[in-house]
């Protein structure tokens, strides 16, 4: 992860610079002391994270990044607890509280590479499908992150804040809802057929009394559902 660090008092700096050179994959590209010549190399190449004081003369943390049309990750790394609130509020990875040790500040930039990790392979899924291959979604099972190939998938159930994917070889509860996985997935494999079921139409064996058969599962197709299935199922019959 490139990153750089801003941050008014200069002891600060070298604390983080010490704790990044401890991290393999953290390369710090540099640090500033204010943020007007830090832009300056944010404007000029990609940076993936962002050490960033709140509290700073000229211009503070908060604006500065409100000033970034697309901004990197960021921790926030301020003495005063009461930012704290506002910081979350811009989206932030963590936010570490002066004076901080290296086991904090190493939790708060593992997080920060999941998310980025976990985005990256999100916007690969995303090309493979428009590329017509079989792509793959990434997903978060307690406190890792797992791949599951689209191809392998036979149907997903919610519930309430969960939702639950089958696939061939394996069961995976994740937080999350049943419209992000639905727009995450190719249209033209998957279908929506009741307000808790998502079914690759690859998967379908055989319907049964209003019932679809993947496998063990017996998935129900809700009544306002009905309509759209039906036309996907008659297109294909013969």
């Amino acid at each position: 992860m490139n990153c750089i660090a801003i941050d008014d008092e200069p002891l600060a700096l070298d604390i983080i610079t010490e704790f990044c050179s401890g991290i393999s994959y953290i390369n710090l590209i540099g640090t500033f002391t204010n943020a007007s010549d830090a832009a300056k190399i944010m404007n000029s190449m990609d940076i993936d994270l962002l050490f960033l004081d709140i509290h700073m003369p000229k211009i503070n943390g908060i604006d500065f990044l409100r000033s970034l049309y697309s901004p990197p990750l960021v921790i926030f790394t301020t003495a005063y607890k009461e930012h704290a609130f506002q910081g979350f509020e811009y989206d932030a990875v963590d936010y570490l509280v002066k004076p901080f040790g290296s086991d904090r500040f190493t939790k708060a930039v593992n997080k920060a590479y999941q998310l980025m990790m976990l985005k990256k392979h999100s916007d690969i899924a995303h090309d493979e499908r428009h590329s017509g291959t079989g792509g793959f979604i990434m997903v978060k099972v307690e406190y890792s992150t797992v791949r599951i190939d689209i191809d392998d998938i036979y149907y997903i159930e919610g519930l309430k804040d969960y939702v639950k994917i089958y696939t061939t070889t394996k069961v995976v509860l994740t937080k999350t809802t049943m419209k992000n996985i639905a727009d995450r997935l190719p249209a033209d494999r998957f279908l929506r057929v009741h307000k808790s079921f998502i079914v690759a139409l690859d998967k379908i064996e055989r319907i049964e009394n209003n019932r679809i058969v993947i496998g063990k599962g017996r998935i129900p197709v809700g009544d306002s559902y009905k309509s759209g299935f039906t036309e996907v199922i008659n297109r294909n019959l013969i």
